[in-house]
């Protein structure tokens, strides 16, 4: 019986991706067209799959720096480079790993008597502070109130957030990074328990 049955074959129908012109990236993705491709290629690599309508490392690391730079929708991110919201979002996570497997690259707390010393000499040196070797502050990450302990993420502004907790050295890169607090928790508290 099923010799006879036609079959039916879908046609993958791919939306149109938009190219920009140079002077828009700085506005869409906050960094310079060579930037978004040098970023791409540290972070993502070579591009890895072909098949089809996959994006290049490039579209995905515009995807997501679109995504962080104006978090929105994924839909409304999608529409505007050119993909379905579901490849916005899987982009958006594979991104992610894919930075976070690097962090320590980037984000390095002084930790070798050495590392103190050239830390303080800097501080001292750029900004006559001295016996510093780092900054810190906290800071709430707007989110949507989760299900869960609710409560326990509306800050004392009354929205729901993570209080994040950053340190940077005298040339404004970060150090150390904790985003493991909900909105509610006082930055002291979240001090006294860290590694710094």
């Amino acid at each position: 019986m099923a010799e006879f049955m036609p079959t039916y074959q879908p046609t993958k129908v791919f939306k149109d991706r938009r190219e920009l012109k140079e002077v828009d990236y700085r506005a869409l993705y906050r960094f310079s067209k060579v930037n978004v491709e040098w970023i791409s290629n540290h972070f993502l690599g070579e591009t890895e799959e072909y098949r089809g309508g996959a994006l290049s490392n490039i579209e995905r690391m515009r995807v997501f720096l679109r995504y962080v730079g104006d978090p929105g929708f994924q839909i409304g991110i999608g529409e505007a480079i050119g993909v379905h919201q579901s490849t916005a979002s899987r982009t958006v996570s594979n991104v992610i790993t894919r930075i976070v497997r690097k962090s320590s690259i980037w984000i390095r707390f002084p930790t070798t008597c050495e590392d103190l010393y050239n830390a303080k000499n800097e501080w001292q040196e750029k900004f006559n502070f001295p016996s510093a070797i780092g900054a810190i502050d906290c800071t709430h990450i707007p989110i949507l109130n989760p299900f869960i302990h609710a409560n326990e993420y509306v800050n004392r502004k009354n929205f729901a957030s993570i209080n994040v907790q950053a340190t940077c050295n005298s040339n404004e890169e970060f150090t150390s990074v904790d985003v493991s607090w909900p909105g509610s928790v006082h930055d002291s508290r979240i001090w006294k328990n860290s590694d710094i």
